[in-house]
């Protein structure tokens, strides 16, 4: 084995044990670049320590979206605002997405027919709220009934408010009319 490889092979193990996967991924092209560019040494390991970042960033936001339980992805980009007929505009929207409601605890109630995109925006709502490290819970109004009757019956509510149901910001969606 090559000096070289050598190297290779102990900066890897290394950067495993310290659990940095992103500069294992980044730095032998960085440092083929740094050599290129005649980069300073810590320009070179400011690199590598932001694509670290950048990595632990991006398996924070897939973990949390993960945890979320979005039954499938959406995002406010495709989101169709003419579906609405206007009852909700991009303005609004690009406000929700901000997440400020959040901090503030308060509530955000989609309502409407069906087909008219209560979900995708519940889900697109909730992706942002993941990317802006804030945990989130995907529910379907229904199931979320279920699972507090279950509880209530078992008289284990306790249980039920520390689970994923009730983070930060729990995304409900609920077709058709609610009940009276």
């Amino acid at each position: 084995m090559s000096r070289a490889a050598v190297k290779r092979e102990l900066v890897v193990q290394v950067a495993r044990d310290l659990k940095m996967p992103g500069l294992v991924r980044a730095y032998e092209q960085l440092a083929r670049q740094a050599r290129e560019e005649h980069w300073s040494l810590e320009d070179y390991l400011y690199e590598v320590l932001s694509a670290e970042q950048t990595s632990r960033r991006d398996s924070a936001i897939r973990q949390r979206m993960q945890e979320a339980r979005f039954p499938e992805l959406k995002t406010l980009d495709t989101f169709d605002f003419a579906a609405t007929a206007g009852a909700v505009g991009p303005a609004q929207i690009a406000e929700l997405a901000r997440c400020e409601w959040i901090g503030r605890g308060d509530n955000v109630i989609f309502a409407g027919p069906i087909g008219t995109g209560k979900t995708h925006l519940a889900i697109a709502l909730g992706i942002e709220a993941a990317r802006q490290k804030r945990r989130v819970a995907f529910v379907r109004a229904a199931d979320l009934v279920r699972a507090l009757v279950e509880a209530r019956d078992a008289r284990d509510l306790g249980r039920l408010m520390s689970d994923n149901y009730f983070c930060r910001a729990t995304t409900t969606t609920f077709a058709g009319r609610p009940p009276s």
